[in-house]
């Protein structure tokens, strides 16, 4: 099973090492604690983040530090974010053009069938990434 969440993740993935040192000093203590594997590892298996609506290059590099620019999607946030701001910062970003690459495309093809893909011209340079 795949979750994809927006906005890049929510602040969650910035919040997973505190999740699971809490859970080793207290939770797996607990009566009634039944995961066998720390919530990272829950969360690298089965979420993927976009980058809608948070067009921030010190927060995207965070995720990429965080969880891998393999589970990193180029996403907009349309109508509550403008689309050619979302590709200027997306194409003028400060990471490499491999990451750009997966998180503008690649990482995208396996999981979304090719009958949802939108077929018209993207604006602005982004749309390399986006056909």
């Amino acid at each position: 099973m795949r979750i994809v969440l927006g906005h890049l993740g929510e602040n969650l993935p910035y919040g997973l090492w505190r999740l699971d040192n809490h859970n080793a000093w207290h939770g797996r203590r607990a009566s009634g604690y039944r995961a066998k594997r720390d919530v990272a590892d829950y969360f690298l298996a089965n979420f993927l983040i976009t980058t809608s609506g948070n067009f921030t290059t010190r927060t995207l590099l965070s995720a990429i530090m965080t969880i891998g620019s393999d589970r990193i999607l180029f996403s907009t946030d349309w109508p509550f974010e403008n689309v050619d701001h979302a590709a200027t910062w997306f194409d003028s970003a400060a990471i490499s053009e491999t990451d750009r690459r997966k998180i503008g495309r690649d990482n995208a093809r396996p999981r979304i069938p090719p009958r949802h893909v939108i077929r018209r011209k993207a604006v602005g340079s982004a749309g390399r990434f986006l056909r």
